[in-house]
């Protein structure tokens, strides 16, 4: 249960979570899957109310000369409830290293008529990886990338067909102090003012 209250707005929530992993280690795995759903409900008796929903699933394949691939696809919906609101932080956004790398967080953000980014609805990621070890002994793998996706508005359908998308290379080293990810996006449709160019991207942590 979650109660978090900011300038007199208060959200009580609860979340519930479904998950499978079967990989044969966190960082930098070569076999298995992870596949997970959330499901988070607001609405007791604060002022945010909703229902949100998230479905996550990865793959991943060796394949030859200890190669390795990687498919993931992630999707969510929010509803606000009829009790309360549905803020625009509780809504979803695509960008970075952990979604659609060359983006910046808010560029596939659907925006209100004053060009300020509100989030969707709803919205869908792919990534597929090619994960190579380069200096297995010192745990130092590259990887080749490419990702897809999108952010919806209320009044937007999901089309599959007409997906962002980004490509490009990182590092992956599981150091002494922690796994660390250097990896660089470039944006394959650039659209002014809804991502274009590339970026170098650092995070200590997993991948997705």
């Amino acid at each position: 249960m979650e109660d978090v209250g900011a300038e007199d707005i208060i959200t009580k929530s609860i979340t519930a979570e479904l998950r499978y992993d079967s990989r044969n280690r966190v960082f930098n795995p070569t076999n298995g899957s992870d596949h997970s759903i959330i499901v988070e409900y607001a609405g007791f008796d604060g002022d945010i109310g909703f229902t949100k929903y998230i479905a996550n699933t990865g793959w991943y394949i060796p394949l030859f000369k200890d190669l390795v691939g990687f498919v993931h696809a992630k999707g969510g919906y929010v509803r606000e409830s009829s009790e309360g609101k549905l803020p625009d932080y509780e809504r979803f956004f695509l960008g970075g290293i952990n979604s659609l790398r060359g983006f910046e967080w808010e560029d596939l953000a659907p925006k209100d008529e004053d060009g300020n980014e509100i989030g969707g609805d709803k919205f869908v990621q792919f990534n597929i990886e090619l994960q190579i070890p380069l200096f297995k002994e010192a745990g130092i793998v590259g990887v080749v990338f490419f990702d897809t996706g999108d952010v919806y508005d209320n009044d937007e359908d999901i089309d599959l067909g007409e997906l962002r998308e980004s490509a490009g290379f990182g590092f992956r080293w599981f150091s002494p102090v922690g796994p660390i990810r250097l990896e660089y996006g470039y944006i394959l449709d650039p659209i002014v003012d809804h991502g274009e160019g590339g970026q170098w991207e650092f995070t200590m942590g997993g991948a997705f």
